[in-house]
């Protein structure tokens, strides 16, 4: 059975108990491949199928886009990313420019389909990273969605990069992926029975070499020093419950069935950072060719 016969069946019928999830991995640009790939989802008619959706940074905001139904969210990556508007490393704050996103893209250039979003029988869930004790929150109510903007920003706040706390009801939040950068642990305790994971990256990339990770720490926790101890003490991201979701996805419990979407071909990815539109480019139609063929994958 593909898993478009699997969507489909649970699509159909009404009295189908099982649960299932949408987990949509963030990574800046690379989201470019994320959002390429739930182009399909939403062009077959499975933007509702799923109980739950669950993303952090860009997974989140892609996550978003999903529910609300638009088939061309890679274009705001391609189109209206690919700028120094957004990304310009020289600058002296705001390196990747969140506000630029979030307030004129997001809001005006290319907007989320509120209506949509709150039609949906699809629960979104953000996740955010607490930006003083570095622990995780999960934002499932968004208040009809009026302050969904600021969770976007929050969650897509990015340590050095944007290196500002975003304030959502009352308290300061930085970059989801910091908590929880593959979310999949979320879906399995809201009881996902059938879990879709987008990756922006390839499983096999992850390494996790001690003396290089130490490297990096020493050189984040200068350029993060204005961070308190117990984010610095995680970034780049939790390695922890990174590394723990990364064995679940490669031994899943025996009660979950995992769909595993990967970039197909590593040269395609892309930096954090990317401005080259032509690559962005490239990354998001392999995410939209990768779900075409996944779809009829048995």
């Amino acid at each position: 059975m593909t898993l478009y016969d699997v969507l489909k069946k649970h699509q159909e019928n009404p009295k189908d108990k099982r649960l299932f999830g949408l987990v949509l991995q963030g990574g800046g640009m690379r989201a470019a491949y994320s959002a390429g790939a739930i182009v399909p989802l939403i062009e077959y008619s499975f933007a509702s199928t799923f109980e739950h959706v669950i993303g952090s940074s860009a997974g989140a905001i892609n996550g978003a886009y999903f529910l609300g139904g638009d088939i061309e969210t890679y274009h705001t990556y391609t189109d209206d990313l690919t700028n120094k508007n957004f990304v310009n490393l020289l600058r002296q704050d705001k390196k990747v420019n969140i506000d630029y996103l979030v307030d004129l893209v997001l809001k005006h250039k290319r907007p989320v389909n509120i209506p949509n979003l709150l039609n949906s029988r699809s629960q979104l869930h953000v996740i955010l990273t607490d930006a003083i004790t570095g622990k995780k929150t999960i934002i499932s109510d968004h208040h009809k969605f009026a302050q969904i903007y600021e969770e976007f920003r929050a969650t897509a706040a990015l340590p050095i990069f944007y290196d500002k706390k975003v304030t959502v009801e009352g308290r300061d939040y930085i970059d989801g992926g910091v908590a929880d950068l593959i979310p999949i642990d979320i879906a399995v305790k809201l009881g996902c029975t059938d879990i879709v994971v987008v990756m922006t990256q390839r499983i096999e990339n992850y390494h996790f070499d001690r003396r290089h990770d130490r490297l990096i720490k020493r050189i984040i926790k200068q350029l993060a020093r204005k961070q308190p101890q117990a984010i610095q003490a995680i970034l780049p991201t939790n390695e922890k419950l990174l590394q723990a979701n990364l064995r679940f996805l490669r031994r899943p419990h025996r009660k979950v069935r995992l769909y595993i979407l990967e970039p197909s071909n590593n040269s395609t990815l892309v930096q954090i950072y990317e401005t080259d539109k032509p690559d962005v480019e490239r990354l998001a139609r392999l995410g939209i060719t990768d779900m075409d063929e996944f779809y009829t994958r048995t």
